[in-house]
C-alpha cells in the first residue's frame, strides 16, 4: 500500500450530497496508550459531523446477557474439555507467563479467556478503551451515538464459533507464549504505522477459516448500514482497523457503492 493511503482515518463522500461529509475511523479496542495515536484527530471527525457510531452501541450492552452468552453450557469445562492432564499443563504455563490463575475461567468459552491474556500483553495506560473514550466523548459534545451492528448480532457471530476452534487456539497460544505476544505487539505496531494493509492480512491469516464469519460478512453487514445513514446525515464511524483494508474491507466495499473515501 502506498505511504499516502496508510491510515486510519478516512474521509466518505457521497456522491449525491458532496457538502455533507462522513469519516471511517480505525480503532484498536484496548486501553493501551500506543492505540490513541490519533486520539485528537479522530476527535475533530466526531466534531465536523452530527452522529458517531461504535461497531455496537456501548450504552445497550446488557452485562449479565453478555456473561451469560460467555459462558460454557451447563456441564461444560475448560477442564473437561481440555483434558485434565492438559489442562493443568495449560493452567500452570498461563500462571508463570501472565500471572492468571485460569480457574477463574473454567466455565467460560475460551475466547474469553484469549481475549484477556490479549489484554495483559499491553497497557492499560488509559482509564477506557479507545473506542469508549471516543464514545464518552461523543456524548460530551451531544453527538447522536449509535451502533452499527447490536450487541446481539456479535453474540450470535461468537456463539457459531466452534469450540473446538476455540480449544486449538488456546494450545497453540500456551505452546508458544511467546509468539503469541510477538504477534500481539507486532499488531500494535503495525497499528500505529497506520498500515491498514498489513493488519487486514494479518487478521485475515489469523481468522483462518473464520474470515467469511467473522470478517468479511460483517463488513458487508455494516457497509451496507453504513451507506444509509451516509445519505441521511453526517457520520463517524469507529470500527477495528482489520475491517477497513483488503478487498472485502469497508473501504473497497463503499467505493463500489459510489462513495469516495479519501485518507486523512
Amino acid at each position: 500500500m502506498k505511504k499516502k493511503k496508510k491510515s486510519l482515518i478516512w474521509k466518505i463522500t457521497s456522491p449525491s450530497n458532496s457538502n455533507s461529509n462522513s469519516y471511517l475511523v480505525g480503532t484498536m479496542h484496548v486501553r493501551d496508550a500506543k492505540a490513541f495515536v490519533r486520539l485528537e484527530d479522530m476527535y475533530q471527525c466526531i466534531d465536523a459531523t452530527q452522529v458517531f457510531a461504535t461497531e455496537f452501541n456501548l450504552e445497550e450492552a446488557n452485562h449479565e446477557l453478555t456473561a451469560n452468552r460467555l459462558d460454557l453450557k451447563e456441564g461444560e469445562s475448560l477442564e473437561n474439555l481440555l483434558g485434565e492432564k492438559k489442562y493443568q499443563k495449560i493452567k500452570k504455563i498461563i500462571r508463570k507467563g501472565f500471572g492468571l490463575d485460569i480457574s477463574f475461567f473454567n466455565q467460560s468459552i475460551p475466547f474469553l479467556l484469549i481475549n484477556i491474556l490479549t489484554e495483559k500483553i499491553l497497557s492499560d495506560d488509559m482509564q477506557s478503551s479507545l473506542d469508549a473514550t471516543l464514545w464518552e466523548y461523543a456524548k460530551q459534545q451531544e453527538k447522536t451515538t449509535i451502533g452499527i451492528e447490536t450487541l446481539g448480532e456479535q453474540m450470535e457471530i461468537l456463539e457459531h464459533i466452534p469450540l473446538s476452534y476455540q480449544i486449538k487456539q488456546l494450545k497453540d497460544l500456551a505452546k508458544n507464549i511467546a509468539k503469541f505476544k510477538k504477534q500481539i505487539i507486532k499488531t500494535t505496531e503495525l497499528y500505529q504505522e497506520e498500515d491498514i494493509q498489513k493488519l487486514y492480512k494479518k487478521v485475515n491469516k489469523s481468522l483462518g477459516s473464520l474470515k467469511k464469519l467473522m470478517l468479511v460478512d460483517r463488513n458487508i453487514l455494516m457497509a451496507e448500514r453504513l451507506s444509509k445513514i451516509v445519505e441521511e446525515t453526517s457520520i463517524c464511524f469507529a470500527v477495528g482497523a482489520g475491517h477497513l483494508s483488503g478487498k472485502k474491507g469497508l473501504i473497497k466495499l463503499l467505493k463500489n457503492k459510489g462513495y469516495q473515501l479519501k485518507p486523512i
